[in-house]
């Protein structure tokens, strides 16, 4: 497996977007996916997380997700990170597997502010909300 930059947004042009990578993630040359790193604060990223991941259906199961993550890891560590916020919504039992896996502690379940909310799907209300330490 590896992840290869697809997108670096230095400069996004919605406000409260800060700027992030997007990267595929292949396995054996296959696209099965893509992960998304985005640089800011813990405060610009309570309830979006640094990372954001998709699996394409029929990839999914492999554990891609959490590979992907434990490949990023260099570069977060590389951008200066000691840790970073993971998020999911508390019914997304796969993402939540793949973030517990990794070791991230739960922190807490929290609903997304009003003000917030137009950055998220209508469905998105509440997120689970983790810390991964790059130290682990």
């Amino acid at each position: 497996m590896k992840l290869r930059l697809d997108e670096y947004i230095e400069a996004p042009s919605l406000p409260g977007f800060t700027p992030y990578s997007i990267y595929i993630i292949e396995v054996n040359n296959q696209e099965v996916g893509r992960i998304v790193w985005r640089l800011g604060n813990d405060e610009e990223h309570y309830y979006d997380g640094h990372i954001g991941y998709h699996i394409e259906e029929e990839y999914r199961g492999q554990h891609y997700a959490y590979q992907a993550c434990l490949l990023l890891k260099d570069q977060i560590i590389k951008d200066g990170y000691d840790h970073v916020l993971l998020t999911c919504d508390p019914d997304n039992i796969a993402s939540r597997k793949t973030i517990e896996k990794l070791g991230a502690i739960f922190i807490e379940r929290k609903e997304i502010p009003r003000t917030l909310r137009k950055m998220f799907s209508k469905d998105e209300r509440v997120k689970n909300i983790y810390r991964w330490e790059m130290k682990s």
